[in-house]
């Protein structure tokens, strides 16, 4: 057999040089290798992968820090502490190593310490007792938009460093604009996911507020506590599997974006009327007018008779709550002028004005006032101000030609039973 192969070999010169020269290719081939750059399509995978295994960490968390920001936070944080002990580092798990290895928390062990644990624990626990109530409710809604204030110019600075602080095979890309000054990737993608967090947050504080204002007892105790135990839930999901979280993220993102015109405009409306009278405690300057100044320019805008835009005699910020053709808690003017009583939208590029020429009845509720105009066909449209004019009650009812409804709803209910006592 041997010798057969040799005269083979001897009879084909040519095909001895190809064997004799793919012996040599095959034992330098490692060292050219190593050598050799990369080519431009390994190293563009190279840097898909990476950026991919990146993007799933630092998404994984973020509706659990969206749904309970500082509990989201300090459980970060102790992971953060955790992942460098000795025990982790020195583990030959696959998970463990992927654990310790993880970019956010890589990032996270610089600035997690144990009292900054704790502080982030508590924090979590004050925001969980104030919200969990509904008289503690309105200080507590306060704290919880402190709360995503806070944590979501922290998450977003974590992401950026992260992003920073990867390692890149390759230069990161550029987004040059106008050609006079360019952006790098990393920096858009921080700001992407920091205004994806802001959309969570705020279609979850929408949330926040329907339960507050829903009159079932302990509802907000409950709420609260399904939101912590889901984000731990997240959280563990993120720790077990990045990409597993990542998906569940999307799935959470993508109904919030949908969300997010409706979450503004409760939004508006609880910061508007419901916690206005807050407002107005800490800071009494800021009690409003009957006559707003800078409201009377959607008089002026929607006039028929520019001359007429002195005699409005009320101008007050309102919200809708019942108005036809208009958003439920669309925010908005209630302006009285020669003309009679409005409703006119802040909108800007989608103002409207919706003319209340029925009988008009204004009544106190147990979060704000209510102006219900009974037209003649029936129709009841309704519109809510704050509680802040609850002592000008009587003077808006001579300026709008309004009858004094007293109580309604639920303060009506308390009056009756405090009555009966």
């Amino acid at each position: 057999m041997a010798t057969r192969a040799t005269q083979i070999l001897r009879s084909s010169p040519r095909l001895l040089a190809v064997l004799i020269a793919a012996a040599l290719l095959a034992g330098t081939a490692p060292a050219a290798r190593a050598q050799e750059p990369i080519a431009p399509v390994q190293r563009h995978a190279i840097t898909v992968i990476g950026a991919g295994h990146l993007l799933q960490q630092v998404f994984g968390p973020m509706p659990a820090v969206a749904g309970t920001p500082f509990l989201g936070l300090a459980v970060l944080s102790g992971a953060a502490l955790l992942s460098d002990t000795d025990v982790i580092r020195n583990s030959d798990s696959h998970f463990v190593r992927g654990f310790h290895d993880n970019a956010l928390l890589v990032e996270a062990r610089r600035y997690a310490t144990l009292p900054l644990f704790i502080a982030l624990l508590a924090l979590a626990l004050l925001t969980y007792m104030a919200n969990s109530g509904k008289i503690r409710g309105s200080v507590g809604k306060l704290l919880r938009a402190a709360e995503d204030s806070s944590v979501l110019v922290t998450y977003g600075l974590l992401i950026l460093v992260t992003f920073f602080g990867a390692a890149h095979p390759a230069p990161p890309p550029h987004v040059v604009q106008m050609g006079f000054w360019s952006v790098s990737a990393d920096v858009v993608l921080a700001v992407g996911f920091a205004l994806a967090l802001g959309v969570m947050m705020t279609v979850r504080f929408a949330f926040d507020v329907l339960i507050w204002l829903t009159p079932v007892p302990f509802v907000d105790f409950l709420f609260e506590t399904i939101k912590k135990l889901l984000s731990l839930s997240f959280l563990g999901l993120y720790f077990l599997s990045p990409v597993a979280a990542s998906s569940v993220g999307l799935l959470v993102l993508l109904p919030a974006l949908f969300l997010y015109g409706w979450a503004l405009r409760i939004f508006s409306f609880a910061f508007r009327i419901v916690l206005r009278p807050v407002f107005v405690r800490l800071f009494p300057d800021s009690r409003p007018q009957i006559v707003e100044k800078h409201l009377v320019h959607l008089r002026q805008r929607l006039a028929e008779r520019p001359q007429d835009v002195d005699a409005t005699t009320v101008a007050v910020p309102v919200s809708a709550l019942a108005v036809r053709g208009i958003h439920r808690r669309a925010p908005g003017a209630l302006l009285r002028t020669p003309e009679g009583v409005f409703f006119v939208t802040t909108a800007r590029f989608r103002r409207r004005r919706v003319g209340l020429h029925g009988h008009l009845v204004l009544g106190r509720t147990l979060l704000w006032l209510e102006l219900r105009a009974t037209h003649p066909d029936g129709r009841v449209e309704r519109i809510a101000l704050p509680r802040t004019y609850a002592q000008d009650v009587q003077q808006l009812c001579q300026l709008l030609g309004a009858e004094d409804g007293g109580s309604f709803g639920a303060v009506r209910v308390f009056g009756k039973l405090a009555a009966l006592a």
